[in-house]
Order: structure tokens, then C-alpha cells, then sequence
């Protein structure tokens, strides 16, 4: 199985287009004994699948492309960067858009992995997430570190792909589909943004914008700059990438995995644009970093 997050920001780096291996139907769903499966599926224009069922939870990322998917008596549309979970038992089949076919990243959970919480898999439900950047973000990131372990089968591979498919199904589960900015009573703009500020070293990935963090926190969009800069002495995007580059660091010290992969993970959709930025901070260019920590 291809690495999508290194061919991604290669094509993009590289300006050349991808080559995927089109399928004209559904990928069999084939669990290994460890209970998680992770499938990459490129549609062709002829795909067509027919309606099916399945024992385990499965949890769809659409990388590109859009179309429907029918659930039951649902029809849900979905485009680029939206997420499906789709309940044990639930009839189901996709439906292509043909000026615009999928692909996807599937994520398929065995519901004994579940066997501590029976409830939670019988309060499954559909769940249609469309897209929001910060979530996928964290969303990719899981499924990039899957694959890679699917990939490169080692002893504790199976231990790995278990911890992140669940934490990729809390990831799912928790996120409200709506939610609405306000001040918790009692607390000013200042109390608020300190503590944001103190939890997002944890959290930088989740973040898409000034615009998108100032609503979700209730705070004016110039009223946040101002007190940011004031707290921090940053500007919030210069902040939070150096964040993100000081991740980066963590991973070329501590992992061996491609650079492409770890831009990816840090939330770097361009190549170019990593490599400036962690020269910028750092001096010193990704490879070159992780050649004299070594």
C-alpha cells in the first residue's frame, strides 16, 4: 500500500501527477487477526459496488473526489476531506460522482476491540463529519501513522494500528458537529485566551485559521490578535508554526520516518513550505537536523 501522505506532498513538490492504481469495485474488507484493517481506494470511473454489510465499524476518509453514499434508507453526499463512520451492520454502498471519482482512505475497526464498552458500539450511529481543517488534520495524521504501520510489519505493529484505530474512533465520536462559541460565565476574553494559549502546544494541529479559533473561543477576531501578541509576543500563525516545527524536530529524533510524512503530520500541506519554515526557526534544513541528532 502506497504511502498517500509522502505521494501527496511529492506531488505537490514535484508538480507531476500521482499514480494510482484505479479499481472498478470495492476492495475486499479482509480483517487481520489484531482486528484493524486500513485500505487505499483510487476509483476508476467504471467502479460500481453493490450493496453490502459488515460485522466492524469502518471509519471513511474522502481524500479527493465526491459522490454518495447510501445507507440503509440515507443518502448522505460527500466531497473532498469529509469523514463517514459507518455503524456494524449497517447496509451500505457508494455511489460516484463520475465527473469527479473518489478516493478514499477506510479505516475498518473490529468490534471486539469494543468488548470493554458493549454500549458504546450499540450507540452507534451514522456520522457524517464535513470537512473542517483542524479535524482533518488530526484525522490524516492517524491514518498516515496506520498505514505506516501496515505497511512496515514489525513486532509491535498490531499494537500500534489497535491504539491509533481507537483513538482515531474517539477522534470520531467526540467531535460535535456544531459547535457554538461562547465565554463560559464569568470569565473575560484575557482568562480565556491564557488558557488556550496553555493548552495548545496539544492542540496546534487542530487549528485552521484566526478567524475559525476567535469564533469557536467567542472572541472578537481583533480583540484576539491583540491579546495574543500582547501574551505570547507572536502573531498566532508565527506561534503556532513554531510549534508545529518544534514537533517536527521530535519526530526526525525519535522516528525514522520520511520527512514528506512527518510535514504531513505536522500539518504542512506543502513541502516548500515546510522546509522554509524549519529553516527559518532552526537554522538548518529537516535532513540536516536529523543527521546531526543521529
Amino acid at each position: 500500500m502506497a504511502n498517500w501522505a509522502h505521494q501527496h506532498l511529492a506531488k505537490q513538490a514535484m508538480g507531476s501527477p500521482l499514480d494510482h492504481q484505479l479499481t472498478d469495485q470495492p476492495l475486499p474488507e479482509n480483517l487481520p487477526p489484531w482486528g484493524v484493517l486500513v485500505l487505499e481506494s483510487h476509483h476508476s470511473p467504471k467502479f460500481a459496488m453493490n450493496w453490502r454489510t459488515h460485522e466492524f465499524v469502518k471509519i471513511v476518509y474522502i481524500w479527493k473526489g465526491r459522490g454518495e453514499f447510501h445507507l440503509g434508507d440515507e443518502i448522505h453526499n460527500f466531497n473532498a476531506n469529509d469523514v463517514i463512520v459507518i455503524p456494524p451492520h449497517t447496509r451500505n454502498r457508494i455511489i460516484d460522482d463520475i465527473s469527479a471519482t473518489p478516493s478514499l482512505y477506510i479505516c475498518c475497526i473490529s468490534t471486539q476491540l469494543l468488548s470493554f464498552e458493549p454500549k458504546m458500539v450499540e450507540s452507534l450511529s451514522v456520522r457524517l463529519q464535513k470537512q473542517r481543517h483542524g479535524f482533518t488534520n488530526r484525522i490524516t495524521s492517524l491514518l498516515r501513522c496506520l498505514i505506516h504501520s501496515q505497511q512496515k510489519p514489525i513486532a509491535t505493529s498490531s499494537i500500534s494500528m489497535v491504539a491509533n484505530a481507537l483513538r482515531l474512533l474517539q477522534l470520531v465520536l467526540e467531535l460535535e458537529p456544531d459547535p457554538q462559541a461562547k465565554l463560559p460565565p464569568h470569565e473575560n476574553e484575557r482568562t480565556v485566551l491564557k488558557r488556550y494559549i496553555s493548552e495548545l502546544p496539544n492542540h496546534f494541529l487542530e487549528e485552521s485559521s484566526i478567524d475559525s479559533t476567535s469564533q469557536r473561543l467567542g472572541i472578537p477576531r481583533r480583540t484576539f490578535t491583540q491579546l495574543f501578541h500582547e501574551l505570547t509576543g507572536e502573531t498566532w500563525l508565527s506561534h503556532t508554526r513554531r510549534l508545529a516545527v518544534e514537533y517536527a524536530q521530535q519526530r526526525l529524533c525519535h522516528t525514522d520516518l520520511p520527512i514528506t510524512s512527518i510535514a504531513f503530520e505536522c500539518g504542512f500541506r506543502d513541502l516548500s513550505t515546510f522546509y522554509r519554515q524549519f529553516k527559518k526557526l532552526t537554522g538548518t534544513s529537516p535532513g540536516e537536523y536529523r543527521l546531526t541528532r543521529s
